[in-house]
């Protein structure tokens, strides 16, 4: 079995058991999926942030951007102290998720 079909095979068993829920149940398991995906980006941005100079490369090409006229809405941290404050943010996310999970 490929790995697209083992996907496939574990989205319709997941869809499967969450129709089967009560919507309390539900509410839980949606919980822990959206606690499961912010661990995954919190580990992918700590990996990230781990690397030297990450932060400040990353800033130089964002700001590099803006000088050519980028008008996307996504807004870049200026510094380390607002990455790392970000981050405490979701930490106390993820005591949510978990939180909400265990009830």
């Amino acid at each position: 079995m490929t790995t697209e079909q083992k996907h496939s095979s574990y989205l319709l068993e997941a869809e499967n058991r969450l129709r089967q829920l009560s919507p309390e149940r539900l509410r839980v398991a949606v919980a822990f999926l959206a606690y499961l995906q912010a661990t995954a980006e919190n580990q992918v941005s700590e990996e990230l942030l781990s690397i030297p100079g990450f932060a400040a490369s990353f800033r130089e090409t964002e700001n590099s951007k803006e000088k050519l006229g980028d008008t996307t809405l996504n807004v870049t941290a200026e510094d380390d102290e607002v990455w790392q404050a970000y981050l405490a943010s979701e930490k106390k996310w993820q005591e949510v998720y978990r939180r909400l999970a265990d009830s």
